[in-house]
């Protein structure tokens, strides 16, 4: 299973990406880059989860392309077309940044359930777990309590009613005498609990009714009280707060101010010193002067002509008194000096040419001192009209932030608005505001109590029924105190005894009026029959219960035989403790207990995993997702690391880097992102391809 390619469009600072990820994909970006909406776009995708809450909300425009098989699915898709891991199990496939969990405390359950699930499946099989389902609903049961679901218990309720009214049937025939006996005796004992629980009853009222006066008056009193902070309005201390912190923003922007208007005469000086020198090279045609500088300029050597000229008058001379030709050694010097002549003139030419340079060049070395030649003009005039530009730029945002300050309200009318505010409430101080406000909120929330409680024991709100209510609970004082404790167990007596008297009074009743219409029994004999056929019945349902839940025992005990195959995860070749040791150097083994890891040291020492510090925690559970990826998906699988190695020291930063090239070499797939240059470096460093955001 690989990620083919991944696309993400319009999500949070992201507006156009597209990655075509290899084995090893490195995605780096500094901070606010992006690449937390990548991992919250490819999360959510992937698993329909993300690590924390959307920050950009969901990512419409994501697309995500996996490869199992060599059959290309495309997610998110309207048909499921391939199964990823969901809930917990999803963090075997994604880590982030110093996570110490790979499932929450309430649910560890689930986790390692759907571990199991996840090994114990062939091709497109049903796991033990949905097996298990699907026996307790043919039989009627509830998976999860192993009781009988609503449906077969109204069912079984059903049967069992009428089993017991048959049963009831038979039974009383020769109980109706009895009953009534009983009846007349627990008729006499209910009446004397009813007159006890009427003293109660009356003696509470009262009480209630002096609580509930009580409360009522302390109302009143916090009422009246309040009314003498009415002119301390909670708006006026949000207002004078408000216009306090706007006098002290104000003070400080006139400072600014200030200094903006300082720096805009500076800027405007400077601007008009470059327009100066932008005009004198215009007068001076600098420009055009440059360009032909810029052409070459060759002085020729005339040592050569006239050493051809001094030897051919040298022959010249030796032929009046050589036996040398005249007239060839006269051509001859009349071409040297035809020669010397057009060197001297072509010297003279370029050294006029040098002169007029020079004088170019110390004029605009008048204008720009620091130049040496026409190069650092060149750039110089450059630079000049680049400086130019971003200071009319520097100076237009100055202004503009000059005019904003000016608009803002005034200190004459904060002051004015303070001073309202002084007057409406008649304090001088904004703390004295603050104390009365304090006191204020102290009696309107003792106010609030005490309406919650008398609108909660009166059952109204309006506060104007209140005085004609509790005058008419108005209750006389009994003139016995009763026993309140024991009002609990003479209600529960008077419930049993109202309960049985109905009970015995509808049995009579049934039995001699319609009690065999009502049940429909023509006769005894078919009464017994039919009591029989609905025991038997009843019966049967509790045998396929006890069978259902053998089956369950078995489905625990291959359950077991699944635990064992997770602890080939744990020990042995490309295992837990084999990774985590090759990471710490300090730890030989690693074992579960109760759902929890325990790490063992060289010296036989063991720690629980929540004792190890949290480097040690993310290194632990990050080597068990490697371990646990190998087994669960044999043909390859990806793993997003979300800065998984950032809490990590160095040296163990590279053993961890180690650990995923060979799990890579294995045919997996590794996509990590980070923010971190020393970690980009080291990935880099092993093979990593990286794609910067």
């Amino acid at each position: 299973m690989r990620i083919k390619k991944i696309n993400i469009q319009n999500y949070g600072p992201i507006k156009n990406l597209t990655i075509t990820p290899g084995n090893f994909e490195l995605i780096f970006g500094l901070n606010e880059s992006g690449k937390t909406a990548i991992v919250e776009a490819l999360t959510y995708v992937l698993f329909k989860r993300s690590p924390t809450p959307l920050r950009y909300g969901k990512p419409e425009n994501t697309i995500v392309q996996i490869e199992e098989d060599e059959i290309l699915y495309t997610l998110p898709a309207k048909k499921k077309n391939i199964e990823m891991p969901s809930g917990d199990i999803a963090n075997l496939l994604y880590v982030q940044a110093s996570e110490s969990s790979i499932y929450d405390s309430k649910d560890e359950a689930s986790f390692w359930d759907g571990i199991k699930a996840l090994l114990s499946k062939v091709g497109k099989g049903v796991p033990l777990v949905k097996l298990d389902d699907k026996i307790f609903e043919a039989v009627g049961l509830s998976p999860k309590k192993a009781e009988w679901k609503k449906e077969k218990q109204s069912l079984i309720a059903t049967e069992q009613k009428r089993r017991d009214e048959l049963g009831m049937y038979l039974k009383r025939i020769g109980e109706t005498e009895k009953k009534e006996t009983k009846l007349a005796h627990l008729s006499e004992r209910y009446d004397n609990l009813k007159k006890e629980l009427k003293q109660i009853e009356d003696y509470k009222n009262f009480k209630n009714y002096q609580e509930i006066s009580n409360l009522y008056n302390a109302y009143l009193e916090e009422k009246t009280h309040l009314q003498e902070y009415a002119r301390y309005k909670y708006e006026y201390l949000t207002q004078w707060q408000g216009l306090e912190a706007e006098k002290k923003s104000r003070l400080k922007d006139e400072n600014k101010l200030k200094e903006v208007k300082a720096e805009t005469k500076d800027l405007e000086r400077e601007i008009s010193e470059l327009k100066n020198k932008e005009k004198i090279i215009e007068l001076e045609d600098f420009k055009s002067c440059i360009a032909k500088a810029q052409a070459a300029v060759k002085v020729l050597p005339i040592i050569y002509p006239l050493l051809f000229l001094s030897a051919a008058t040298i022959i010249f001379i030796l032929s009046f008194f050589l036996t040398i030709p005249k007239i060839p050694a006269a051509g001859i010097l009349i071409f040297s000096c035809a020669l010397f002549i057009y060197f001297w003139y072509k010297t003279k030419k370029a050294r006029k040419k040098l002169a007029e340079k020079n004088k170019w060049l110390t004029k605009a070395q008048k204008l720009f001192p620091d130049i040496s030649n026409f190069t650092e003009l060149i750039h110089k005039i450059e630079t000049m009209e680049k400086t130019q530009i971003e200071k009319k730029i520097l100076l237009t945002e100055k202004t503009k932030f000059i005019e904003h300050l000016s608009k803002e309200q005034t200190l004459a009318n904060i002051e004015k608005g303070i001073s309202d505010l002084r007057n409406k409430t008649g304090i001088a101080e904004l703390s004295d505001l603050k104390k009365k406000i304090d006191t204020k909120r102290k009696i309107d929330t003792e106010l609030s109590k005490l309406d919650g409680k008398i609108s909660g024991m009166l059952s109204e709100r309006d506060v104007k029924k209140w005085e004609r209510i509790i005058k008419a609970m108005k209750t006389k004082r009994p003139e016995k105190e009763p026993d309140i404790i024991s009002e609990k167990d003479l209600k529960n007596e008077v419930q049993k005894i109202e309960e049985r008297i109905n009970e015995l009074t509808r049995e009579i009743k049934i039995f001699k009026e319609v009690e065999q219409t009502k049940f429909n029994i023509t006769d005894d004999r078919s009464a017994f029959i039919q009591y029989d056929r609905l025991q038997k019945t009843l019966e049967n349902y509790t045998l396929e219960k006890k069978a259902a839940l053998i089956v369950r025992e078995i489905f625990k005990k291959m359950s077991s035989e699944l635990d064992e195959f997770i602890h080939d995860i744990i020990t042995g070749n490309d295992s837990l403790s084999e990774y985590f040791k090759s990471v710490t150097d300090r730890y030989d083994e690693v074992e579960i207990e109760n759902r929890n890891f325990i790490v063992k040291q060289r010296d036989g020492r063991k720690f629980n995993a929540d004792d190890l510090s949290s480097g040690a925690k993310d290194q632990l559970l990050l080597c068990f997702r490697l371990a646990a990826l190998k087994h669960i998906f044999p043909k390859g699988s990806f793993l997003i690391l979300d800065d998984a190695f950032i809490f990590a020291d160095w040296s163990r930063r590279q053993k961890l880097v180690d650990l995923l090239k060979k799990f890579i070499q294995d045919g997996n797939q590794v996509i990590y992102l980070t923010s971190d240059n020393h970690t980009r470096d080291i990935l880099k460093a092993s093979g990593a391809r990286i794609t910067t955001i």
